[in-house]
């Protein structure tokens, strides 16, 4: 019987990756992502399922959907049913391959849930609760200790909502890991104490130790960046030149075409605009300079890893899975910081790169539209685990994809707002074409081989209107698919102003979408 594959997937944080990578108007490329995307597949359009992290990253270690795992919004929010960790009985993607005879482990940001980490499942290794606060946190202290280095301090460049820190130099050792969140300047000392080598040496020194077990394994590597703040090490700030960086190209986008849930992101959650922070594209290059080195900082700390799988003799027998948890909305729409209330392009693609020596392909090419729930269901293939219990996973294993045997013609994805600011969503990405239904605020509708930035949308182009309504049927019967098989598992319901709503483990939302599209579609409710 032929050897089953380890498999080591590093998951990042919040990469600035769609309309800012290998882009014709500024040379930005991860050289490390390009070696492992040589030597196996690059997935073109893949997505984050829900672009939030907790979500996101539920989303990752389930296979399943929110509305199946339940955390919808980042799980520091106090939002009703959200103050909470995965269901009592939740299975993850660890349950499955250890029934299949894997041993698992877990390095690095957790953030799904409040009290519990990777380690309360049953994962060996070492993370954190929550967002988790590295810098402070006692094995970050020891990891110092070992290299003689002391706690670094941080020269805040530019700090969007705390300009009194602009110029000053901070303790790297916060109270909460969101004291210096919204910020961007250069971290002191030698690269090695940054978070993103931090969890990477950590991550290859078990590696180390796993290299003469004939017990397959699981590893996942998570990153907290290059997840902002910007503080990338000087040697990879030196790297990036400010004044090299052209105006990003919706940086200046008014938004007046655009939903209001964009202003939410602009005006009230940001408030740059409103007080006249961060108005001009000089300060922006500033930003977007330490941005883009802490994404190649975030690359060198993938080719580490990459390297010790190599140095060790284990990158023949294992599938190596590179991607994140979602995108990054800097200075696109009227010049956005962070995830978005609304779903464009740079906060839902992610990059996704795989490599399995003897079953992928060097340098191939898909341009199929995919997303993490697929990822989880490509490990499981690989590994040979069934999954097991009552709700079947979301996702299709990437080898079939990837080789050619089956093809995807459709992606929908979900979005419940940043913080619960804004009503449900649902994505569809079909044939180049990209339609956003929302209860609550505007429609969207794009054609994305046309128009990559979404500057233009095509709701109210008469030549659209039956794609529009075949774009809403699609999303229609995913909706209706999705409701039936949540009552058959949640039947509980109550009534409100006339209509039936599930419990609140089914969000009432997605009932007024499906009515709304089906207004939309001419047909009676």
């Amino acid at each position: 019987m032929t050897r089953r594959p380890n498999i080591v997937t590093i998951i990042a944080d919040h990469v600035a990756f769609a309309g800012h990578y290998d882009q014709a108007r500024y040379p930005y490329r991860w050289p490390e992502l390009e070696k492992i995307a040589a030597q196996g597949a690059w997935c073109d359009r893949a997505y984050a399922i829900t672009p939030i992290c907790t979500p996101s990253r539920a989303s990752f270690l389930t296979g399943k959907r929110a509305d199946k795992h339940g955390l919808r919004w980042n799980s520091e929010y106090p939002i009703p049913y959200n103050r909470r960790d995965f269901r009592e009985g939740e299975r993850l993607y660890a349950d499955h391959l250890a029934a299949a005879g894997y041993d698992n482990y877990y390095f690095g940001k957790w953030h799904c849930g409040v009290d519990k980490t990777a380690q309360d499942f049953g994962i060996t290794g070492w993370s954190l609760p929550e967002y988790g606060n590295l810098y402070a946190s006692d094995a970050y202290k020891d990891y110092l200790k070992r290299l003689g280095e002391d706690q670094p301090t941080c020269r805040i460049e530019h700090h969007l909502l705390r300009p009194e820190l602009n110029g000053t130099d901070v303790l790297m050792d916060p109270d909460e890991p969101w004291d210096f969140m919204d910020g961007a300047g250069v971290l002191s000392g030698p690269a090695d104490v940054h978070e993103q080598f931090f969890v990477a040496n950590m991550a290859c020194d078990a590696l180390a130790d796993l290299k003469d077990r004939d017990q397959p394994f699981s590893m996942v590597i998570s990153l907290w960046g290059p997840h902002h703040p910007y503080y990338p090490s000087q040697e990879f700030a030196d790297l990036v030149n400010p004044a090299d960086i052209p105006p990003y190209p919706s940086f200046d986008e008014n938004l007046d075409d655009k939903p209001w849930r964009y202003r939410i992101q602009r005006d009230l959650r940001c408030q740059h605009r409103a007080f006249e922070r961060w108005p001009d594209w000089t300060t922006w290059q500033t930003v977007m300079a330490r941005c883009y080195a802490s994404g190649l900082q975030t690359d060198a700390a993938i080719g580490r890893v990459a390297q010790t799988l190599d140095d060790l003799g284990l990158a023949d027998d294992t599938l190596f899975i590179v991607t994140a948890d979602h995108g990054d909305g800097i200075a696109a729409h009227g010049a956005g910081w962070d995830k978005y209330s609304a779903f464009p392009e740079e906060v839902g693609r992610v990059p996704l790169v795989l490599r399995q020596r003897g079953r992928i392909a060097a340098g191939v090419r898909l341009d199929t539209p995919v997303s993490l729930l697929d990822v989880t269901a490509t490990m499981l293939e690989a590994a040979g685990a069934k999954p097991s219990g009552p709700e079947p996973l979301d996702g299709d294993s990437l080898f079939d994809l990837i080789s050619g045997k089956t093809t995807r013609d459709h992606l929908i994805c979900d979005h419940f707002g940043h913080s619960g600011d804004i009503s449900f969503q649902k994505i569809l990405y079909h044939q180049g074409w990209k339609y956003v239904a929302v209860w609550g605020d505007e429609d969207e509708l794009y054609c994305l081989d046309d128009d990559p930035f979404e500057m233009t949308c095509r709701l109210d182009d008469p030549t659209t209107a039956d794609r529009q309504q075949l774009m809403r049927g699609m999303i229609i019967d995913h909706l209706e698919s999705g409701r039936a098989d949540r009552q058959k598992r949640h039947p509980i319901e109550f009534w409100e102003a006339g209509i039936v709503f599930s419990s609140p483990e089914w969000p009432r939302e997605e009932t007024l979408l499906l009515y709304k599209l089906k207004v939309q579609n001419g047909a009676k409710v």
